[in-house]
């Protein structure tokens, strides 16, 4: 199977022409192609196909060309079409696709220019360029989103041809070149880099005149058409060709050197050298308003001062939202200077994993070593990181990781070295690893943050109504910075007011929720990746009226063995979304009040699943939830899951506002169960069923 864009879009397959005829299909598989391996959201996918204002039928209708698009690589290929939260991905091998392809001979041409080895540096380029047919995505009606990536396809065909005529004209190929860059000049006329070359390239072969005519005509396009003058590099090179500077009569001198040479000098500059150490500081910004925890960054702070011949490894877990990410970064500042050799950081993605391999390769470019070097194996590419590290002392953080695999490649060997993960799934598996485990804020903690947002004036005024919106947001930090940002941006939006508004259940958490702020979304994150027993257990956690349960207790609810009960419990506190802490006689599970709010919403949605009619349900739903996870195909299977979808904001209207529920639903206290089946298996009763 193969991908081209680099020219009219094409998917071959074994000599097989597989390009779709349907041109919103073709658009569809271009975005995807373009971000292979990367997930492209349905809301984008909708705009580049349809702009500002999409129809109604939009969603479905993008569910449609999804399924041709499987349909026509089919089943158990080299490629597919993976549904994801929120949008799609084309999961294929890089090698498939010509830009990828494009992009590695580039960076070896230029590679090879830095070397000093122009002759490699003009056959990769060469071959490189070979791989266009045309225009990029020449048979595609563009919209916005795809504009600009044939822009950026385009910059860089141009920028491989600078490079190329670069590597040609320090191998003294001056007359070969001088047809071919009249006819870019003509095609590019306002391009000074291809004037540079020609005036070069002209004064090489005895034909002075010519150049100094070349620059005159240039000025003439300038001025006429913007008013500007040629740059002072184009100037300095006119000046060196008047006064005949022998610097000038070298051979296999290319067009940077003899623009940036000034007249008086008499040799080329050499070029810059390349720094000897490479120093990576790619820590976020640490937060003004960073509050509490000081116990933890302490203990933090000691773990990674000890001395060994092992990696340090802490590892900080905790709920969705308990700022996990925050205490990393302050943590990572505070002992930075101790990391001499840099610092590293990578986001791994934790509901939807970065893969490895392009975490490593992004660490190895951070630390100096070319595009063109960077194994194109995932091992290899950790062997070279650790050989990299061996002698140097870094601070590496990893933020949201999936899992301990996820990790394992991306760790040192140097005991000079210390890494900080952090990840809403129990991490195990490393040995000496110092683990820390977020708790939400104290009650003063949680003051002090919101009176860091919202001042600290306000918050003395209506310090009663403060308190109350504390203790409404469960202490929970990112649930306090949502509150504190509504309050600080909302006009004549009081403390007891937003206090009032939050005591109501059914609403509290669409307000805690402003622009990339979103409770529910950071719950949603871990939701979705549960299974389907444990998403029916943690949806009837919605009901529950005690913050906390018993493994006796789930077992009656579940009607299954106590055993996996036990096992089911564990995977959701495993998962931060449960909270283990041991009872009299055996451990009970907490659930945090904005959990427990988030698990009835779930079980509404799955209520209103299954009220609603079976063709409905399979295209409206997504919809009405803003995202498209499944395709029109899927929906339609027959194969309607225990675990609901779970929903965004986009479920309510415009204004903000929860929708109204309609009366069925509203009064409603407990799931639809089916009998009590026996679990001989192991396997729990479904929560819902037909």
């Amino acid at each position: 199977m193969e991908f081209r864009v680099l020219g009219s879009l094409q998917v071959l397959d074994d000599g097989a022409d597989l390009t779709p005829s349907a041109a919103k299909v073709r658009a569809v598989l271009a975005m995807l192609v373009l971000r292979h391996n990367q997930i492209v959201s349905t809301r984008e996918l909708i705009d580049e196909l349809w702009g500002e204002r999409p129809p109604a039928t939009a969603l479905p209708t993008l569910h449609t060309y999804v399924y041709k698009l499987r349909k026509m690589l089919g089943a158990g290929g080299p490629a597919s079409v993976v549904t994801q939260p929120y949008g799609y991905l084309l999961a294929t091998t890089p090698e498939t696709i010509d830009v990828f392809r494009f992009d590695r001979l580039v960076a070896e041409g230029w590679n090879g220019l830095e070397r000093g080895d122009p002759r490699h540096a003009t056959d990769t380029l060469s071959q490189a360029l070979a791989l266009w047919r045309g225009p990029a995505l020449a048979n595609l009606a563009a919209g916005e989103l795809l504009s600009a990536q044939i822009t950026r396809l385009e910059e860089s065909r141009l920028r491989a041809l600078q490079l190329r005529l670069s590597a040609d004209l320090r191998l003294g190929r001056h007359r070969e070149l001088i047809s071919e860059l009249k006819e870019l000049i003509a095609t590019y006329p306002l391009n000074e880099d291809f004037y540079a070359k020609l005036m070069t390239a002209l004064y090489q072969v005895g034909r002075r005149g010519e150049a100094l005519e070349v620059f005159q005509n240039l000025r003439q396009v300038l001025v006429g058409q913007l008013g500007l003058e040629p740059s002072p590099a184009l100037c300095r090179l006119q000046q060196r060709l008047l006064s005949a500077d022998p610097g000038l009569d070298q051979p296999g001198l290319d067009q940077p050197g003899l623009m940036d040479r000034p007249p008086s000098a008499e040799a080329p500059a050499p070029p810059p050298a390349r720094p000897a150490e490479v120093k990576p500081a790619q820590l976020p910004p640490d937060i003004g308003d960073f509050v509490g925890r000081g116990p933890v960054v302490e203990r933090i702070a000691a773990a990674l001062a000890e001395a060994g011949t092992a990696v340090r490894v802490i590892c900080v877990g905790g709920m969705p939202g308990a700022g996990k990410t925050a205490l990393a970064v302050h943590a990572a500042h505070r002992v930075r200077a101790a990391f001499p050799s840099g610092q590293l950081f990578a986001g791994l993605g934790g509901a939807v994993p970065a893969e490895p391999g392009e975490v490593l390769a992004g660490f190895l470019r951070a630390a100096g070593v070319a595009p063109g070097d960077v194994p194109a194996d995932r091992d290899e590419r950790s062997k070279l990181f650790r050989s990299w590290c061996s002698d140097r002392q870094v601070l590496i953080v990893l933020d949201d990781a999936a899992g301990a695999a996820q990790i394992q490649p991306l760790l040192p060997g140097s005991p000079g070295c210390a890494v900080i993960v952090t990840s809403r799934f129990g991490l195990h598996g490393f040995a000496g690893a110092c683990v820390v485990e977020l708790d939400a804020l104290t009650q003063e903690e949680g003051l002090e943050l919101l009176g860091k947002i919202v001042g600290p004036a306000r918050l003395s005024a209506e310090r009663h109504a403060a308190e109350r919106i504390v203790r409404l947001c469960g202490r929970l930090p990112l649930a306090l910075r949502c509150a504190g940002a509504r309050l600080a941006a909302g006009q004549g939006l009081t403390l007891g007011g937003f206090a009032d508004r939050l005591e109501d259940p059914r609403t509290r958490l669409a307000d805690l929720s402003v622009a990339d702020l979103d409770v529910r979304t950071a719950f949603r994150g871990t939701y979705d990746r549960l299974g389907g027993p444990e998403r029916s257990l943690f949806r009837l956690l919605g009901l529950l009226q005690t913050p906390g349960i018993t493994t006796r207790q789930t077992s009656a609810l579940l009607g299954c063995e106590p055993d996996h009960a036990e096992r089911l419990l564990a995977r959701l506190a495993d998962c931060r979304l449960l909270s283990a802490r041991p009872g009299q006689g055996e451990v009970r599970y907490g659930v945090h009040e904005l959990v427990r709010l988030y698990a009835r919403e779930c079980l509404e949605r799955e209520l209103d699943a299954f009220g609603a009619p079976e063709g409905e349900r399979a295209v409206s739903e997504p919809a009405r939830a803003g995202q498209g996870p499944g395709t029109a195909e899927e929906a339609s299977g027959g194969s309607a899951r225990a675990a609901a979808v779970p929903g965004t904001r986009a479920a309510e209207p415009a204004g903000g506002q929860p929708a109204e529920r309609p009366r069925e639903h509203a009064e409603r206290t407990g799931p639809v169960l089916v009998p009590r089946a026996p679990c001989g298996n192991g396997a729990p009763a479904h929560v819902l069923g037909p």
